[in-house]
């Protein structure tokens, strides 16, 4: 799509590297057939489109699918520093939580190596800085062209929901279904088409039932027929890999209601262009209410939507905006330091049924969050050297910097030390060490 208006504006050599180009523009994906791109990113620096801002499970595959620990663990202490050299060696240990691969995208090293990055939405250009990105990044439109080919719709009297794209954990499958099955026993007329391949992790079995149909992997060029068949669309997503979605964006270009995750860069999209779902408590209720009501045409709002923000020669001028020199930002923490993954929490008090605790950090320290890892706190007590008590803690409330909380906490009367340690939900902890040491008596 993008490379035809590109070519009209600079010269194009397509798939090879050529030593006479000037600028080198490297299309970046979360997939092991992007392991030759990604060897010749980190050879010869250019500019770096990150389809995915989580380039994780490509590292994975290039390192300890190999057998090879070493690699693996420097790869991620490259790009997370000690939290992601931590990281690699619990999971090469067995301990393993797909969360982590999110948590830390490991797109922080070819990133900071690049002359330029592309992403697509405000999102990913905010997790990359966060995690000390110091390359420029461009936030440039995910493309469209509009479809001028009229598939005209069998009138069924059905109620056709569309659930296409490559199928993956992360587009929340079991939710769907869920809502599905709800909202057909209220409405026979609903029908649930699934378009696309599924990824190997997906149990197909699940997917079957009355009123569903899967078309499994389907061509590009015959993408349209299938969105004329549809009259809604379900484009859910969690955890995030900072991708906009390309199925999406033609479904806006179909003009038909789009249900999207409110969160992270779907989040981003205005209101009146997508119906809004949000994750965890009422999720599926939500949904049901999506599928079983009435909307109005959504058309004019979406078309005008990808007109001001998804233009074709949008994209082509923010690639020349990226091929162009620009200062790198002063890095505010070292390369591949990142993100610190645990807060900075002092202890300030400790009486015999309660502890204080004040938020010596920067930043807030978020508790219930869905949609991000929650931090807790391992306490322990000690008579000696011998352990008398472990307990899990969460924090009561959101921390802001400065802030204090009080956390219940009764001592055990034989105990003579305190020590806390950070953890972080479906983060494996290898041998932890406390970040507070307290005598009690």
């Amino acid at each position: 799509m993008v490379l035809p208006a590109l070519a009209q504006r600079v010269d194009l050599v397509v798939n090879e590297i050529d030593d006479d180009c000037d600028q080198v523009i490297y299309q970046l994906g979360n997939n092991p057939h992007h392991e030759a791109i990604y060897a010749e990113a980190m050879r010869r620096p250019g500019v770096i489109v990150l389809h995915d801002l989580v380039l994780h499970h490509l590292i994975v595959e290039m390192t300890l699918a190999r057998g090879d620990t070493d690699a693996y663990v420097a790869a991620l202490e490259a790009n997370h520093g000690a939290a992601g050299a931590a990281w690699a060696r619990g999971r090469a240990a067995g301990l393993h939580s797909e969360m982590g691969n999110f948590l830390l995208p490991a797109s922080v090293e070819v990133a900071n190596r690049s002359h330029a990055v592309i992403v697509h939405n405000a999102y990913s250009r905010d997790r990359l800085l966060s995690f000390g990105v110091t390359a420029p990044i461009h936030v440039v439109p995910h493309p469209y062209i509009h479809e001028t080919r009229a598939f005209p719709r069998p009138d069924s009297g059905k109620r056709v929901i569309g659930f296409f794209g490559f199928l993956t954990s992360a587009k929340r499958a079991e939710v769907v279904l869920e809502a599905f099955r709800i909202a057909r026993a209220r409405d026979s007329r609903l029908e649930l088409l699934i378009v696309g391949e599924s990824a190997p992790n997906i149990d197909l079995e699940s997917l079957r039932g009355e009123g569903i149909a899967m078309t499994g992997y389907v061509a590009d060029e015959d993408f349209p027929r299938y969105y004329a068949l549809a009259d809604r669309f379900v484009n859910l997503r969690y955890p995030s890999a900072g991708e906009t979605s390309g199925t999406l964006i033609r479904a806006f270009d179909a003009g038909k209601p789009v249900a999207v995750s409110d969160y992270a860069q779907f989040a981003e999209f205005p209101d009146d262009c997508a119906f809004k779902v949000p994750l965890g408590a009422g999720e599926v209720d939500r949904l049901v209410e999506f599928f079983t009501r009435d909307f109005e045409d959504v058309s004019v709002a979406q078309r005008a939507w990808l007109e001001q923000n998804a233009r074709i020669d949008q994209t082509v001028q923010g690639y020349l905006d990226a091929l162009s020199p620009s200062p790198r930002r002063s890095a505010g923490r070292g390369q591949g330091e990142g993100l610190p993954l645990f807060p900075q929490l002092q202890l300030v008090n400790i009486s015999p049924d309660t502890i204080t605790l004040r938020n010596t950090g920067l930043t807030t320290i978020r508790t219930h969050t869905y949609g991000t890892p929650e931090y807790r706190l391992i306490a322990k007590l000690f008579d000696g050297d011998r352990e008398v008590h472990d307990r899990w803690l969460a924090l009561p409330c959101d921390l802001r910097p400065g802030e204090t909380t009080i956390i219940e906490l009764p001592l055990i009367a034989t105990a003579t030390t305190l020590r806390l340690y950070h953890a972080m939900q479906d983060i494996p902890m290898l041998d932890p060490e406390a970040f507070e040491v307290a005598r009690v008596r």
